[in-house]
């Protein structure tokens, strides 16, 4: 099955839900599936694309990437997320190695444009917050599409720390399968669960946030360069908290001075089985660590795992 059709029918099943929030703009998942719909119809019939042609995402984390993602998917094309801190050389590159017809930019990346030499060859380029942007989202929605999982979904590019970067091909069987796989092997969310995006959404963190978007959980942008103060105050505004971070952003967390007294009720920690209450409850597993609040309650968490984040709430239990 196609991906984007999995998010049309979580929009019918909780068309009120807040889907993905940036900075006080929000939008449901109602409004979600009506932009996918319509940026959809705005590729199939403004720009000449074909089932199959590649179009690049080059964006910081934004409240746009979600939309734009699954309509790419919707209008039966292939998603080229590329890592918004590459060098504008380096983005030439990829569009060029993927043939892409076609990429969505944001004002700040289509600036950094002005360091490439005069005649460099780029194919079309759509920026967020204009008119072009605006026609997208006034294309003839598009709520059907070709269920065939084998087709490409997202090309996704290394980071050519040896050599230049490789594109592997993810189709979407491969995603469907990738977010099965999350809830049985990581972590079992619903609707309630809060998935905060500081990490680049062109890598784990987008790829984490297809498992929130088709279980109508709230994605929660966090924009800019990662600090830790924005994390821990926006901790304490949302439930059940999940976050996909590098291991130099758990480093800073956790020898951060609120490291010790932020508020972390709402932080998800994975372990749990279904039917068991997060925030009270969650059997122990093997490899974790387990960790009892001041009520009496259980949670679980990878052994180490913000443990120090942790310390001022929990105090540790023996399992045996």
């Amino acid at each position: 099955m196609n991906v984007s059709l999995t998010l049309r029918s979580v929009a019918r099943a909780l068309p009120h839900a807040p889907a993905v929030t940036q900075e006080g703009r929000m939008l449901t998942y109602g409004e979600l599936e009506d932009q996918v719909a319509r940026i959809a119809g705005g590729l199939r019939a403004g720009h000449g694309l074909r089932a199959g042609d590649r179009v690049g995402i080059w964006v910081e984390n934004c409240l746009e990437y979600f939309p734009v993602l699954f309509a790419i998917w919707r209008a039966g094309l292939t998603a080229v997320p590329i890592n918004n801190k590459l060098h504008p050389k380096e983005l030439v590159w990829i569009l060029g190695n993927a043939e892409a017809k076609l990429c969505i930019v944001t004002p700040d990346q289509f600036d950094r444009l002005s360091e490439l030499p005069a005649g460099t060859s780029l194919p079309p380029l759509i920026t967020t917050g204009t008119r072009d942007y605006a026609a997208l989202l006034e294309g003839t929605p598009v709520t059907d599409t070709s269920p065939d999982p084998t087709r490409e979904a997202w090309l996704f590019y290394t980071s050519g720390t040896t050599g230049r970067p490789k594109g592997a091909v993810l189709t979407h069987r491969n995603l469907l399968f990738m977010t099965l796989s999350y809830y049985a092997d990581i972590d079992f969310i619903d609707h309630t669960d809060t998935k905060f995006h500081a990490a680049p959404l062109s890598h784990g963190s987008g790829l984490d946030g297809l498992a929130f978007v088709l279980k109508g959980a709230h994605n929660v942008i966090i924009p800019g360069s990662f600090e830790p103060d924005r994390i821990f105050a926006e901790l304490a505004r949302y439930p059940k908290v999940s976050m996909f971070a590098a291991p130099t952003m758990l480093t800073r967390l956790i020898n951060h001075p609120l490291a010790g007294r932020a508020d972390h009720v709402g932080v998800a920690t994975p372990g749990q089985r279904p039917g068991h209450n997060r925030a009270t409850h969650a059997a122990p597993v093997p490899g974790h660590t387990d960790w009892r609040p001041a009520d009496g309650s259980r949670r679980c968490t990878p052994r180490g795992f913000i443990s120090r984040l942790s310390s001022a709430a929990f105090t540790r239990q023996s399992s045996g």
